[in-house]
């Protein structure tokens, strides 16, 4: 689960009836993009579980081209709420790191850290890069600096109270502070964050009109993954989905 409730935070999660009995309203999420020399490739999520009431695509000819969307697992990184986690090496004072907000796959979300860890001066300083990778057949998470060791701190007591925990730990299967090693890893398995399952997946078409309003219901780790391939045509899409309190 992408949202976890820690003691110190200002989050909590609504209660239950607090989610039933809130006002929905459909949102519309509309882009459109010319795939002539590359393809769609896009993903929707929101910042809860959510409701897709409906898909639509649009061409803009007959072109032939392939085109799906699938459902996605992963992680959804929201701002303030699970996007900090702490680290510390023996030659520096332990670094805050913040993800950037969006869905994650599990090698997308691994990219991600290993980019922020990357852009932290304080390591850039002391000549430390690292590398960071998810396996799938695992469910691991692995973060390997250049030299020397690192140490994933789940709490850390040296920061006033809102910024004490790792809230982001968690989606990398991290839950509990570690020793200095020369590599981090899961203590728990994050299975299925690389997984998708399809909901559209048409090839050779020559539509110029694809509407699909069967309703799915999605977790807040769940995303649309809207793909096609390169093909002379601009694909219009658009979707329609309420986000559940």
């Amino acid at each position: 689960m992408a949202i976890k409730y820690f003691p110190n935070s200002n989050y909590r999660v609504p209660a239950a009836i607090d989610r039933v009995m809130a006002k929905r309203s459909v949102k519309l999420l509309r882009g459109s993009a010319n795939v002539a020399a590359t393809g769609l490739d896009t993903y929707v999520s929101a910042n809860g579980d959510w409701q897709v009431n409906s898909i639509r695509f649009s061409f803009s000819n007959t072109a032939s081209r392939n085109y799906s969307v699938d459902v996605a697992s992963g992680v959804k990184v929201i701002q303030g709420v699970n996007d900090s986690l702490w680290f510390h090496t023996p030659t520096t004072l332990w670094q805050k790191i913040t993800l950037s907000p969006s869905f994650y796959t599990g090698t997308t979300l691994a990219t991600e850290l290993q980019t922020k860890l990357n852009a932290n001066t304080v390591y850039s300083a002391a000549g430390l890069t690292f590398t960071v990778s998810y396996n799938a057949n695992t469910g691991l998470f692995t973060i390997t600096p250049s030299s020397g060791t690192i140490k994933y701190i789940q709490l850390n007591t040296t920061q006033q109270l809102s910024s004490r925990d790792s809230k982001g730990g968690h989606l990398l299967g991290l839950n509990t502070t570690t020793a200095f090693a020369a590599t981090v890893t899961s203590d728990v398995s994050q299975f299925g964050l690389n997984n998708e399952a399809w909901i559209i997946d048409e090839s050779a078409s020559v539509v110029t009109e694809h509407f699909n309003d069967d309703i799915h219901i999605f977790s807040v780790d769940q995303a649309l993954h809207l793909a096609s391939n390169a093909a002379n045509t601009t694909i219009t899409y658009e979707v329609a989905y309420e986000e559940m309190v």
